[in-house]
């Protein structure tokens, strides 16, 4: 009885023995007793193949596994797990890469060091949010298949005997073209960044269009309207034109009878010209006085009869004689001599040089004769007087 319970006892433990040592390769297998410091990684997808407790390589040496994954709708979070000892040897901002061992195998993360690491490591739960991910192979095949399902055999092989056909014999000339081409391509190249600029202008000055294109539409519309209002209009126009047609006959009949008269008025005018131009600056206060004057006009000739206060002057001047001739020597310049408020009786006329000698400067009548035959005849002439 005794023998009997105690084999029982060594059955039972040979059973636990044989579970631990199950448990323990399971648990060394899955790297049960390792510690590893735990970082994220942003992905799109993982693709397939990635199975659980992949590994994770720098540069070709294992550091780490893959700890868990988790999807969600924005890609992919991986939970890696580096070992200590290595993550310091791990700058910052490393980047990762999915990538299959072999072409159908499974596949493992790659770490990639950038050209330019940062000095400081890389630590745990920080988070490396870019990766590239290779093409799935699967998905070659899935989109592969439809083409290859769909091409017919027959026509498939024709067309490669007629390529084949049309291929003999022209290699060289073939090879001459793609000489060609590769060299029309290396003069191309360094213009490409100037093309893709001149490009981008294209697109600015196509907006700009844009933009401009219903104000251009606008104005064409409106040219339309302004076609049809002159088609409208084009008798009143028609008369106008004929018009300014007859209108510019009589000017040039005017013009041809008397050009040479306003020529020579302009040649008589120029002296006068510049004499109204140097006593310019008394024609304001001169104004004035004539308008100021207006209301004493009009009550000289109210009620239709000219009042006036007539006084003698007490010294009568001489009478011109021959020794008395026109001369114009004025020097004084512009005055208003009190204008526009004169005084009255006024006095203080200016000593200026008229030929005439003599007369009597007891008052401000003085007048001088008129002018020589040859001015006279002049301005007669000018007059169409005869």
């Amino acid at each position: 009885m005794r023998e009997r319970a105690f084999n029982r006892f060594l059955g039972v433990v040979l059973i636990l023995i044989l579970a631990s040592g199950v448990w323990l390769v399971n648990a060394i297998f899955n790297q049960k007793f390792l510690s590893f410091d735990e970082v994220k990684l942003n992905t799109d997808t993982i693709g397939l193949q990635l199975p659980s407790l992949a590994d994770v390589k720098i540069r070709g040496v294992i550091i780490g596994q893959v700890m868990e994954a988790e999807s969600g709708p924005d890609g992919a979070v991986l939970t890696l797990g580096i070992k200590p000892d290595k993550i310091k040897q791990v700058p910052s901002n490393v980047t990762a890469s999915i990538l299959p061992k072999t072409l159908f195998g499974e596949k493992y993360v790659e770490l990639v060091i950038p050209q330019d690491p940062s000095s400081t490591s890389l630590k745990a739960n920080d988070r490396i949010t870019q990766t590239a991910l290779p093409v799935e192979v699967e998905r070659v095949l899935n989109d592969l298949f439809p083409l290859l399902d769909s091409i017919q055999p027959a026509e498939l092989n024709g067309t490669l005997n007629a390529i084949a056909t049309a291929l003999e014999g022209r290699g060289e000339d073939i090879g001459k073209n793609i000489e060609t081409l590769d060299s029309y391509l290396k003069r191309f190249n360094p213009q490409v960044p100037a093309l893709i600029e001149d490009l981008k202008l294209l697109g600015k000055v196509a907006d700009t269009y844009g933009d401009v294109t219903p104000a251009i539409a606008a104005t064409l519309r409106n040219t339309v309207k302004t076609g049809n209002t002159l088609v409208e209009q084009q008798s009143t126009l028609n008369a106008f034109l004929k018009d300014t047609t007859a209108f510019s006959a009589t000017a040039k009949t005017f013009l041809d009878a008397n050009g040479d008269n306003i020529v020579r008025l302009g040649k008589i005018s120029a002296p006068q010209t510049r004499l109204l131009n140097r006593y310019s600056p008394e024609f304001p206060c001169l104004l004035r006085g004539l308008v100021d004057q207006a209301p004493l006009l009009a009550s000289t000739f109210r009620g239709f009869v000219f009042h006036i206060d007539l006084i003698t002057i007490p010294q009568q001047p001489r009478g011109y004689g021959p020794a008395d001739h026109q001369v114009y020597g004025a020097d004084n310049g512009p005055a208003c001599l009190g204008l526009p408020n004169p005084k009255v009786p006024f006095t203080g006329i200016p000593a200026f040089n008229d030929g005439v000698e003599g007369l009597g400067r007891g008052d401000a009548q003085r007048v001088a004769p008129f002018g020589t035959e040859a001015q006279d005849a002049g301005l007669l002439s000018l007059l169409g007087v005869s």
